[in-house]
């Protein structure tokens, strides 16, 4: 029987560095080239096969607003993720990341369950920044232990690149769980199996 398990992917970035429009290229592949700012937090659902396990993955995407009001973003939600994409456009944005949204997930969520992808997106309009983006994302998602990513959801350079990023990182955390649960399991049957035979040596003692 199919099981559906739902992998929750948050977007954080400031405005304009083209969040909403890298999900709803993996959503529905389509681009605006005009696009309102996104206010508080909208969700995409994107479901995947995972024909390992006969799993159906529900990734459910929230797209954040990039304004100062990002202070006052659900903490729920924040804490609930699972993978992390880490949006910026220029160099500036990158910094706006490193100083602002990166701390901000640190300090009101669980490091240990998410996993951080690092997007450059509108690679197709870097110019002359192209090779100093590379060179500090790259080593920025070093030391953070993320993926790195430059791509463009205009073009769509990378995007499906990117989409596979998230997937195979769900894939990981779903096998990780699954190890964990039957790991629990098996001490689990191992305790109940000891204490059987306590009670067995007790009772047979006269």
């Amino acid at each position: 029987m199919e099981k559906q398990v739902k992998i929750s992917v948050i977007t954080l970035g400031d405005t304009g560095v083209g969040k909403t429009s890298i999900i709803k290229r993996i959503h529905d592949d389509s681009f605006q080239e005009l696009m309102f700012s996104t206010h508080g937090m909208s969700d995409f659902f994107i479901e995947r096969n995972y024909t390992k396990k006969n799993i159906k993955i529900a990734l459910c995407f929230k797209d954040t607003a990039g304004q100062e009001l990002y202070k006052e973003l659900p903490l729920q939600y924040i804490r609930n993720s699972h993978i992390v994409l880490l949006v910026f456009s220029t160099i500036e944005t990158l910094n706006t990341i490193r100083e602002r949204w990166y701390n901000f997930y640190k300090e009101n969520a669980n490091l240990e369950i998410s996993k951080f992808i690092l997007v450059g997106n509108k690679s197709d309009i870097f110019g002359d920044e192209r090779e100093e983006i590379e060179r500090q994302g790259q080593e920025f998602s070093e030391e953070i232990n993320a993926h790195f990513i430059t791509c463009s959801a205009k073009s769509k350079d990378n995007i499906d690149t990117l989409e596979q990023i998230i997937i195979d990182e769900a894939k990981r955390m779903i096998d990780l769980a699954e190890e964990l649960l039957n790991e629990q399991n098996r001490i689990q049957l191992n305790n109940n199996q000891g204490r059987n035979n306590d009670n067995q040596r007790r009772n047979g003692c006269c």
